[in-house]
């Protein structure tokens, strides 16, 4: 017996040793086992695991240029839908000479890291060198000369960008415009609850089975999203402080704060206001395009432009998102339908707490209209 359970205390010594050498040097390894994330997140990996900070920070600013635009809506607040109204407005709606061939690829996310592994050191230089199986350079679907700016996507506070937000006269600094929406956090959590599962397969087991799929009943899954977006959940931030934060800045001449619910009642007003912010002029007819191209309808007719390919990654042919689960009318008020009378409840008070410093913010962040 003492042998025995000496060989059982050194193999489990050695799955330890085994285990800590690979976090400390290579923990993307953990994303080639099963679950492989948990390994991940245990060692002190971030959660999503394919996001980094880092690009949009100082000291890492250089490759950014001036006139440059970032979406940084929050998450599930339409985040898509506004980097592709942004590109039509940009080509003023010519999709045959300037086609929105992916989101990945037209409006890229830098803060994704496409293959395990990768820094931001490395995926940058991809930006620049990739060359695609169509033999075209990645770099002229989101740097195309013809541009009148570039667009990148993120979810970030103002916080991350640190001295891009404000008057660029003043301090010599590129001019950068941001784009921030957000949303009634009931609607926002309800529209996170079938998200999960919209990923594609492929992606899910490049990073250890990340996102996990969903326990399958809609009540326990809106109840564990709930939970998530309240203070110490994993999506706390996406919620109560991304609106603070941006509201704190929402009066600087390079930022544009919207609300979901206003794009939602007034597309066409949206348009002109971004159009004005961005420094478009759109004839009324191509103003009229842009809208009719950032409907609904439209958008869903051509949804294969927003599966999020990896562009930079060689070996994996195929998309984040399955076909059809991206793009969803997202209807304000669906919170009420997902959560019971007393997660309404709580919600209304956490958002007392936290918005109830100015009234305004707490009737905007409800139902937007505000500003």
């Amino acid at each position: 017996m003492p042998k025995i359970i000496k060989f059982i205390s050194g193999f489990i010594l050695a799955i330890a040793i085994a285990i800590g050498s690979v976090a400390k040097y290579k923990p993307h390894l953990f994303f080639k086992l099963p679950n492989g994330f948990i390994l991940w997140a245990i060692s002190g990996g971030p959660i999503p695991p394919y996001i980094i900070e880092g690009p949009f920070q100082e000291g890492n600013q250089d490759w950014l240029k001036d006139g440059d635009v970032v979406v940084s809506v929050a998450a599930k607040s339409g985040t898509t839908w506004m980097l592709f109204c942004s590109h039509q407005i940009r080509v003023k709606g010519d999709d045959e000479k300037y086609p929105y061939v992916d989101v990945s690829l037209t409006t890229p996310w830098p803060e994704l890291i496409q293959t395990p592994g990768d820094n931001w050191e490395i995926q940058r230089e991809k930006y620049n060198t990739t060359v695609l199986s169509s033999g075209k350079l990645f770099k002229d679907f989101w740097d195309h000369p013809d541009y009148p700016f570039r667009i990148f996507k993120s979810h970030d506070h103002p916080g991350s960008f640190g001295s891009l937000i404000g008057d660029s006269k003043e301090t010599k600094k590129k001019t950068v415009k941001f784009l921030a929406m957000a949303r009634n956090g009931l609607d926002q959590i309800a529209s996170m609850v079938p998200f999960f599962d919209g990923h594609d397969d492929r992606f899910r087991q490049l990073w250890g089975g990340f996102p996990p799929v969903t326990k399958g009943n809609l009540r326990d899954d809106a109840k564990e999203r709930f939970g998530q977006f309240k203070p110490g959940g994993v999506f706390y931030d996406a919620g109560f402080p991304y609106v603070n934060e941006w509201w704190k800045v929402k009066d600087e001449e390079n930022v544009l704060l919207l609300h979901y619910s206003d794009a939602k009642k007034d597309l066409a007003g949206t348009v002109s206001k971004m159009a004005e912010f961005y420094g478009v002029d759109l004839t009324d007819d191509e103003r009229a395009r842009v809208v009719e191209k950032c409907g609904y309808n439209y958008m869903k007719k051509h949804e294969d432009m927003f599966g999020y390919r990896l562009p930079l990654n060689p070996n994996f042919d195929g998309t984040v998102m399955q076909t059809g689960r991206m793009i969803r009318k997202g209807k304000d008020g669906d919170g009420k339908v997902f959560f019971t009378d007393e997660e309404k409840e709580e919600w209304r008070k956490l958002e007392e707490e936290h918005y109830g410093d100015d009234p305004v913010k707490l009737q905007w962040a409800r139902h937007g209209s505000g500003i």
